[in-house]
């Protein structure tokens, strides 16, 4: 028969066998009880004076067992009807891992809370059990409960660690599992059992943690002795029984080639000695750098109060392999920050000498992107590597990356399958591998065309590089495992660990947006990134009466090559409703199911006056391609939307349903099998500014003939796998949602704008204050320009800045019905990215006061520390006011002065202490009562420096082109504005699954993207991945 092995944990040095023999306690079946094997392996002969990164291990415990050498016997009773052997250890004498009786039944506890009836539970358990583990009744009582919880669905794990008067026993722990009933399951781990009177009465420390301190300093070898009269606490002196950890302050280290990493810490302990007895000691970390080369070193420390004797040693610093990236990166001396894209970070903030209505040149600083070398980063290098030494592609512990080009969850849900959604080779998905040892070096230029291999490889590389930059960013902040942050493996740091990150690049669900999926802590969240359409190639001109050429955008379902010459222009005007919007009957059919499956509008009668014209349509009431399919069974050239808002022109989407049917790709040169109805619509549609679109009907209205010409040419694609901003968009929506729970429409809101903070948060540099225009933070910063080919505001209506003639949106520009300052009429201004943008930006504004205040690397650590805090703080289904309470109240733990900087940068968009937000419940965010009361008396400022610098083109650029292409709304969580031509003066995305997003503890979310409901149809086997149906 097969048998089970176990191993001790090497921290106590008591590997004692790589094998586990089979001992049994009664002839034939099953053995009751399987003893660890006692014979010499290298690891037990080794354990003791091992090298491992240094100094050698130690551990004393280890070496009293080994020397005693006498063997417990084999228990032959009490170890009968349980559905496994138990694991026993002859050198402790004890069993290590003891399976509960099958008989064994939940013990009634009373009316407890949860985490009580499982600590109940567990130690009725250990009681049960006493005899065979050793316990007494006061080792059970006195043990110590580390963490109580069930773990996500699974089983409860109730962990304890020994303790005498008060303090910890050295590594002596034990945890009992139980199921969902509260029915034990087992036991593992062992207590220090068998101990004299003395031991258990506490022994009495002789010696002080600053003599341990200097004891352990000196066998480090750090350099000259220290002076113990130097080594003070910290904080107020604790007791030497008070059994938490101590920070101390001690002098500089002399006459070696080290220096603190950080102070050293100490706490009392107890350490079991091979005499059942236990020692007085004090458990020490001491972290020193290497002044020649920066090496780190950390060491953590058992040393005794009796004699200062070094019992444990251990290193806590896990050398990983450095791995090199060829990614759009700094490098060391900037803790290798990612650019904003490929093209670098001279467009954020935007260029002041600039106009924003031109279009910038797409030029970056370098040709192809530089190779970086790291292990991880923000100081988690040693605990936290990127990747094992031996990997060979892009899969960690905290992240997986590949380039999905075929989304196989949608014949998942066709044929009813539960198949996770990630990459697989056999649909031609891919992981790159490294190109040599522990190098990732894909060349890949700024403006690259991404279906080139090299560039797909070196896509997924960027993603794989920004989620884990991202988890490391936020980590040392406060989102780790104990927070739910994703990873494989949680390192016994709390949490539930098998999440790694999924990161889809070139995603083949979709186009031209992004999305994040995040289910609850213990299921992996996971990102897609799309391929976006490139900048139009073309133009649309005025012919006559004067020659004129316009700012535009395409619909993505358009063809790729036409070119109409002048041809004169009629506006439309279909006989229903609001005659030139080009929309027809509204509602033809009711929709029961309520998302969207139906056809919204039913196009009006064709209108022969519009044979072989150009037909110009208001933006609004309906979807673009109900627009575009009047005027081609018109018989029209063309169609021309004038855009509703005096945003930039944004990319329109088809809207029809079935649409990216999973058909399966046919070998050459047969024709492929169509995916969507873009091959229908056979005539150009674009769309143009509403002030050019007032100038064209002045004239029409007048009597004027105008004509218009339209070409364009194939564009290539951009990836937004390439673009940071982005992908840092969706990165937040994971975090935002682990760490609160939102469902309701102002947290979805608030969701969207929390991605494009971190979004900020990355792009935002220290020298960017030396531009023009940015001395005190009040510039103009897009978002994911690079995708949308608009630097100015990307893919929202305005950019983010602290100046109100750029950005006048305050906080009652969440309400639906209230006119924007950019001309709109505000009619969706409830959907969560155009009221994201009211969020992001007070965020901004806040931001932007403390870094004022600081200099750039402690305002940037403040505000991480900031958000963190905050977002825990923040109510289930918060209201924008609870959440900036939230973020407040960690502002002014952190500094009181930061929390009158940013409490009145809140009050100045409207958020001031007396506002009222909207009812938590409510969807069209209505309600809202703007105050622009000062909190408090600002705090002087007494200057703050910036400091630091970057690459990637942080100078800025300017002028050049002659056309400028923007969302002018919200469309898309980070990509692309694109959608349908509905609602006026707001984004093309509408909730786009959002506002219906659940999270946190219990639940996962689905959404932060526009593709959020047709993955839920998918995962609820309906097949459809259709894009949202939107009104713009």
């Amino acid at each position: 028969m097969k048998l089970q092995t176990f191993c001790l944990s090497s921290t106590l040095g008591l590997a004692l066998g790589a094998s586990v023999a089979p001992l049994y306690a009664a002839t034939g079946g099953t053995p009751a009880v399987v003893a660890h094997s006692v014979a010499a392996s290298k690891a037990s002969t080794t354990r003791v004076g091992e090298r491992v990164n240094g100094l050698p291990n130690v551990d004393r415990f280890g070496l009293d067992l080994r020397n005693a050498k006498a063997l417990a016997p084999i228990p032959q009773a009490g170890f009968e009807g349980r559905p496994q052997s138990a694991l026993f250890d002859r050198q402790l004498g004890l069993p290590t891992f003891l399976w509960a009786r099958t008989d064994a039944q939940p013990v009634a506890v009373g009316a407890l809370t949860t985490r009580e009836q499982l600590i109940a539970r567990a130690r009725a358990q250990l009681r049960a059990e006493a005899s065979l583990l050793k316990l007494s009744e006061e080792m059970i009582a006195n043990a110590k409960v580390t963490d109580a919880q069930y773990n996500g669905n699974g089983a409860a794990v109730v962990r304890f660690k020994q303790q005498i008067n008060g303090l910890e026993v050295f590594s002596r722990s034990l945890n009992v599992m139980l199921d969902r009933t509260g029915k034990p399951v087992a036991v593992s781990g062992y207590f220090a059992s068998g101990l004299d009177a003395a031991s258990l009465a506490g022994p009495a420390f002789s010696r002080s943690p600053a003599q341990a301190i200097a004891a352990a300093a000196s066998s480090l070898g750090l350099g000259k002795a220290l002076s113990t009269s130097l080594i003070q606490p910290m904080a107020k002196a604790l007791s030497p029984q008070s059994g938490s950890f101590q920070w101390f302050k001690a002098p500089a280290l002399t006459g070696g080639n080290q220096i603190w990493e950080r102070m050293p810490r100490s706490k009392a302990i107890y350490y079991p000695r091979g005499n059942n007895t236990v020692e007085p000691a004090y458990y020490v970390e001491l972290f020193s750098l290497n002044k020649n080369d920066g090496a780190r070193s950390g060491y953590g420390l058992v040393v005794s109060a009796a004699n200062g004797q070094i019992l444990h040693r251990r290193n806590l610093v896990s050398d990983a392999v450095p791995f090199n990236y060829t990614v759009f990166a700094d490098g060391s001396d900037n803790n290798f920050h990612p650019w904003d894209s490929p093209l670098g970070n001279g467009y954020a903030p935007f260029p002041a000498d600039a106009d924003p209505k031109v279009k910038l040149p797409r030029i970056s600083t370098v040709e192809t992107a530089p190779k970086v070398t790291l292990v991880a980063t923000s100081g988690l290098e040693e605990s936290h590597p990127w990747l094992a030494d031996d990997a060979t592609t892009t899969k960690g512990n905290n992240a997986e990356a590949c380039l999905d080009l075929f989304d196989p969850s949608v014949v998942a849900g066709l044929i009813q399958i539960p198949l996770l959604n990630r990459c697989d080779a056999a649909f031609g998905d891919l992981y790159p591998t490294t190109t040599s040892a522990n190098t990732f070096d894909y060349a890949i230029a700024p403006n690259e065309d991404p279906s080139h291999e090299n560039a797909q490889s070196a896509a997924v590389v960027n993603l794989f590089y920004m989620g884990n930059w991202l988890h490391d960013l936020w980590y040392v902040h406060g989102f780790n495992e104990e927070a739910g942050n994703a990873q494989a493996d949680n390192y016994g740091l709390g949490g539930q660990d098998g999440d790694p990150l999924f990161l889809q690049g070139q995603d083949g669900s979709g186009r031209n947006n992004a999305n994040m999926s995040t289910p609850a802590d213990g299921s992996s969240p996971s990102m897609q990134q799309y391929l976006f359409d490139g900048p139009p190639n073309g133009f649309v001109k005025q012919a006559s009466p004067t020659e004129l050429d316009y700012v535009f955008s395409v619909g993505t379902f358009t063809p790729q090559n036409y070119d109409v010459s002048a041809t004169d222009v009629v506006l439309a005007d279909d006989g229903i409703g609001e005659a030139t919007d080009g929309c027809g009957i509204a509602n033809p059919i009711p929709d029961p199911t309520g998302l969207g499956l139906l056809p919204s509008n039913l196009p009006p009668p064709p209108d022969l006056s519009l044979y072989g014209k150009i037909v110009l349509v208001d933006r609004g009431t309906c979807a673009f391609t109900t627009k575009a399919r009047w005027a081609q069974i018109s018989g029209a050239a063309g169609i021309v939307i004038v855009n509703n808002t005096g945003g930039e022109p944004i990319p329109m989407a088809n809207s029809d349903l079935p649409i990216d049917l999973p058909l399966p790709q046919l070998p050459e040169p047969l024709p492929q099998l169509p995916t969507n109805t873009d091959f229908t619509y056979t005539i150009p549609t674009v769309m143009i500014r509403m002030a050019d679109g007032a100038a064209i009907k002045e004239q029409l209205a007048a009597g004027t003939t105008v004509q218009l010409a339209l070409h364009r040419e194939p564009s290539i694609d951009i990836d937004g796998t390439m673009d940071n901003q982005i992908i840092a968009h969706e990165f937040f929506h994971y975090v935002h949602h682990r760490l609160t729970n939102s469902s309701n429409q102002q947290s979805g809101a608030m969701s969207e704008g929390w991605g494009d903070t971190d979004a900020l948060m990355v792009s935002v540099r220290p020298d960017d204050q030396l531009l023009a225009g940015n001395d005190h933070w009040q510039g103009a910063y897009g978002l994911a320009g690079y995708v949308i080919d608009n630097f100015y505001a990307g893919i929202r209506r305005v950019p983010y800045t602290t100046d109100m003639e750029k950005n006048g949106f305050t906080l009652k520009h969440i309400s639906d019905g209230e006119p924007t300052p950019d001309g709109g009429a505000g009619a969706s201004n409830s959907e969560v990215h155009n009221a994201g943008e009211i969020w992001a930006n007070q965020m901004w504004e806040c931001y932007a006061a403390i870094l004022n205040r600081h200099p750039f690397p402690e305002a940037q650590t403040r505000m991480k520390d900031i958000i963190i805090a905050g977002l825990k703080g923040t109510p289930d289904d918060a209201t924008f006011t609870e959440a900036r309470d939230a973020i407040l109240a960690a502002a002014k733990v952190v500094d009181d002065c930061d929390y009158r900087a940013c409490a009145n940068a809140f009050a100045k968009r409207g958020s001031g202490p007396n506002a009222v937000s909207p009812a938590r419940d409510s969807s069209d965010l209505t309600g809202v009562e703007e105050d622009f009361t000062a909190y408090a008396e600002a705090c002087p400022v007494s200057g703050s420096s910036s400091g630091g610098s970057s690459s990637g083109g942080s100078s800025g650029t300017s002028s050049g082109g002659s056309s400028g292409t923007s969302s002018g709304g919200s469309s898309g969580t980070s990509g692309s504005g694109s959608g349908s031509g509905g609602s006026s003066g707001t984004s093309s995305g509408s909730s786009s699954g959002g506002t219906s997003s659940s999270s946190g503890g219990n639940t996962g979310s689905f959404g932060g993207g526009a593709l959020g409901l047709p993955m839920l149809l998918s995962l609820l086997g309906m097949g459809l991945l259709g894009r949202r149906r939107r009104q713009a």
